[in-house]
């Protein structure tokens, strides 16, 4: 019998599906998956074919790109 799980929060704070991450970027799910399997994102298996995403891990995966200098 597996152990109970004794973490006081919760895993996902903010759920969300590969469909929204690709969404709110812009981009097709195939990226959103390859990101998945790079590690830059981490997803997790909810029941034996639902996928989610931590929304709030999001922020991660955007770079600031530096302002050109000025001549």
């Amino acid at each position: 019998m597996p152990a109970p799980r004794t973490a006081t929060k919760p895993l996902l704070r903010r759920p969300g599906t590969v469909a929204d991450v690709a969404d709110h970027y812009g981009v097709s799910t195939r990226t959103v998956w390859r990101w998945i399997r790079a590690g830059h994102l981490t997803a997790y298996r909810v029941g034996a074919r639902a996928v989610r995403v931590d929304l709030d891990d999001l922020d991660k995966l955007a770079r600031r790109i530096p302002a050109a200098k000025s001549a």
